[in-house]
């Protein structure tokens, strides 16, 4: 679609924007819109919630983890309405996305919607406090780890479930927000994947301290610890970018590749408690690099 700019008086020139995508918006005179520069290309957006679209799943003769994988990715995905083909009186567990409901049922057919209206504005303090519960998850851990061990595996499961729930939010607003943007729409939904990633290995690390006989040396509380140094400095990265905090976090992380060497050989099960710790460096790592995408692109 194109159109002619217009010279008005003085140096201002204008254009006409399309009356179906003013009237699809809602958009009225006097409304605001958002600009922005992509290089060459410039972007209007109405600043309006984009409306997921409505499908249909037939999840009748599938077994319960597959189903509800398919229905947290639709909301993930940003999908507003689900038409779900059931057995009979086979309603799935919803409890895992934090706005989807049913609103409709028939004997075999539900109506799913997302009833909880949330919006994608406040997309920045979403993404604040999945990082915190993120980080705050590897502080109760490091504590019950090395402290407590008062925690069973069921109360540490509960717990990850909740902040994966959060993610899914999470995703679900960054689907909504950058519809149109794809550069960062991308960057932050990679930002998404990595802390569900880090909190998956967080968990695990938890898990093999209840279910096995760790070695915790000094060694090894020093990894531990380090690792969570890193996912700090990925925290900070994100709000404010520092080239000397990128120096420090690549210092650190070549102190606990060193580190690691004189303990991965104790046991299997330390080797893999020590693995988990340094898988969640590593994904601080990659959250640096998209930090580092996010403020040169």
């Amino acid at each position: 679609m194109k159109r002619k700019l217009i010279k008005q008086a003085g140096q201002a020139i204008t254009v006409t924007l399309p009356i179906e995508w003013i009237r699809d918006n809602g958009l009225k005179f006097g409304d605001e819109v958002d600009f922005s520069v992509r290089e060459n290309d410039l972007i209007i957006s109405s600043g309006k919630e984009v409306k997921g679209n409505s499908i249909k799943l037939d999840i009748s003769e599938m077994p319960g983890n597959t189903k509800y994988y398919l229905i947290n990715g639709a909301y993930a995905a940003g999908v507003d309405k689900i038409k779900l083909e059931i057995k009979r009186a086979d309603y799935p567990n919803l409890n895992s996305s934090m706005g989807y409901a049913i609103v409709d049922q028939k004997e075999r057919e539900l109506i799913v919607k997302d009833i909880g209206g949330h919006s994608s504005k406040n997309l920045d303090e979403i993404f604040k406090r999945s990082f915190q519960m993120v980080i705050g998850f590897y502080d109760s851990a490091i504590e019950d780890i090395f402290e407590r061990h008062a925690k069973s595996y069921g109360e540490v499961q509960n717990r990850d479930f909740e902040i994966n729930k959060f993610i899914l939010f999470l995703q679900r607003a960054i689907m909504k927000k950058f519809y149109s943007d794809g550069s960062e729409g991308k960057i932050m939904f990679a930002y998404s994947y990595a802390l569900e990633k880090i909190g998956d290995e967080i968990l695990r690390l938890w898990r093999t301290d209840i279910n096995s006989k760790v070695v915790k040396s000094k060694k090894v509380k020093e990894i531990v610890a380090l690792s969570r140094e890193a996912l700090s400095i990925a925290f900070q990265m994100y709000y404010n970018f520092d080239q000397k905090k990128i120096t420090k976090f690549m210092e650190l992380r070549n102190d606990v590749r060193e580190k690691s060497l004189k303990v991965l050989d104790i046991d299997s099960y330390t080797s893999s408690f020590v693995n988990h710790a340094l898988r969640i460096l590593e994904d601080a790592y990659d959250m640096n690099h998209l930090s580092i995408m996010r403020k040169l692109k």
